[in-house]
């Protein structure tokens, strides 16, 4: 996958502006690392500014302003937008930058038209093209080319490299960080531990759950079991004032996004500044060239396959190979 066109950094300080809804997930987790990586502020758009600052999570806060007041804010990066805020893009200018996570941003709705991709009664052209348009995964960046010839500019996933607590680990072998939901394919998971005999080799469950998920996919599959809920929101994943990571040998995350792929989330680089193996759907890793199954991360495809990987293990000097390989990943976005 040829890259298309490399985000340049500036030396000027950013103004973040997060207009979405969800609390959780990896746009949250974008704008908190951007955040530190450039000591940048984080804005809301509310009906009233607010002198204080509230706590956004991962160690940053953020100001609530109404639209006018933001309006005022110079070099805005729009770090995420969701169609409660679409009302709002119209008003900033033009090649303000705006990060585009993944195609599910630009799916076109014939009943309510995407103004980021359609056009709609409030916009002659689409909005994508009145925007500095950033992806972080090279699969999304050919994704607009390919669908909608909108260009845009790479940026690999901005990690900060945050100091690990000094604080105890579960002892778990086998975790999972991320959302339950459609596209992180959690049944997988829970269908290896059903094959599974060893306890200690249970793949343990931390994250938001979406309900409708849950109930169709998962209530069969003893979810409840391995699932320990949602975790605060810290740059250091930690449960109950436990390190989740600390003691992990395995991070699991089976996503999958159509039209989607290849390249890096921030449960991978989390569990990797953290020294764990990824074990990757291979649907990801085929994706992209980003990673290798049994160079830098172990694919699989199912269940059955997952269960068998961590069945065997890897020797010492396996994992360690896999480990430094990872770690070059993480390197290009720190």
């Amino acid at each position: 996958m040829d890259l298309i066109n490399s985000y340049q950094e500036d030396n000027s300080n950013k103004n973040l502006l997060y207009l979405a809804k969800p609390v959780y997930g990896g746009w949250v987790t974008f704008t908190a690392h951007l955040s530190h990586k450039y000591n940048s502020p984080i804005y809301k758009i509310a009906g009233r500014n607010e002198k204080f600052k509230r706590n956004y999570g991962y160690e940053c806060e953020y100001q609530n302003l109404d639209i006018s007041e933001i309006l005022k804010l110079n070099n805005i990066m729009i770090t995420a937008v969701d169609k409660h805020y679409y009302e709002y893009l119209y008003l900033f200018p033009p090649n303000t930058e705006i990060v585009i996570h993944d195609p599910t941003e630009c799916k076109v709705n014939k009943k309510t038209p995407n103004p980021l991709v359609q056009v709609t009664e409030k916009n002659d052209n689409i909005l994508l093209n009145h925007f500095k348009v950033i992806t972080i995964r090279e699969s999304v960046q050919e994704y607009l080319v390919n669908t909608f010839n909108i260009q845009s500019q790479f940026m690999p996933h901005p990690f900060y490299p945050y100091e690990v607590p000094e604080c105890e680990g579960l002892g778990y072998e086998c975790v999972s960080i991320s959302r339950i939901d459609f596209d992180k394919n959690t049944d997988i998971l829970l269908k290896a531990n059903k094959i599974l005999k060893d306890p200690k080799k249970h793949i343990y469950i931390f994250g938001a759950e979406n309900r409708l998920y849950v109930h169709h996919k998962l209530k069969e599959l003893n979810f409840t079991e391995y699932w320990k809920g949602k975790f605060p929101k810290n740059l250091s994943p930690t449960y109950e004032g436990r390190s989740i990571l600390k003691d992990a040998k395995y991070m699991i995350d089976m996503s999958i996004i159509k039209g989607d792929g290849g390249g890096t989330q921030y449960t991978f680089l989390e569990a990797i500044h953290q020294d764990c193996v990824l074990i990757l759907h291979l649907d990801w890793i085929n994706a992209g060239n980003t990673f290798q199954s049994g160079v830098n991360c172990i694919g699989v495809s199912t269940g059955e396959e997952l269960a068998q990987v961590i069945e065997k293990g890897l020797s010492e000097e396996e994992f360690n190979n896999i480990l430094t390989n990872s770690k070059k990943i993480l390197e290009k976005h720190v």
